[in-house]
């Protein structure tokens, strides 16, 4: 199915960019604060996420989003959320009186995800899902799902 949103290519993630009940996971790069302009032409400064995986788009990150994260990063820094995974879920929220589709990170702790596909990391051969993201990260600089470090060699 094909949002029409997706065609107009915008420049950050939205619920668009979900299929129905999909779950997307990521890996924090970095916060930054941006201009940003609306469609409308408005501009206004915001907190802008960006992930490891590159073929997500940044994300604008708002209150409750921002608040997600410091509950399970354990701080309030911005400077500290990289390097955590996330889930990203689509949810109805209240907004502008009506309901409307909003992406939301799930309050789930989540371990390894590749840093190029975006998949759970498990375990490959005799080593760990643990010890392959650690493995991955050591050779390639990059924590790598088995299929991707294959790729990558």
């Amino acid at each position: 199915m094909t949002h029409w949103k997706k065609l107009t290519n915008p420049d950050y993630l939205g619920s668009y960019a979900f299929e129905r009940g999909e779950e997307k996971l990521a890996t924090i790069d970095k916060v930054t604060e941006e201009t940003v302009t609306a469609a409308e032409g408005r501009k206004s400064d915001c907190m802008v996420l960006y992930f490891r995986q590159k073929d997500l788009k940044p994300m604008i990150l708002n209150h409750t989003n921002a608040k997600m994260i410091e509950k399970l990063a354990g701080t309030p820094y911005i400077e500290e959320w990289s390097g955590l995974n996330i889930a990203l879920v689509v949810k109805k929220v209240s907004a502008f009186g009506d309901q409307v589709d909003a992406v939301r990170i799930k309050l789930e702790k989540v371990s390894g995800i590749c840093e190029c596909c975006g998949k759970r990391i498990t375990a490959a051969g005799d080593m760990t899902a643990a010890k392959v993201a650690e493995y991955t990260k050591n050779r390639f600089g990059s924590v790598l799902c088995a299929d991707c470090a294959k790729r990558h060699k």
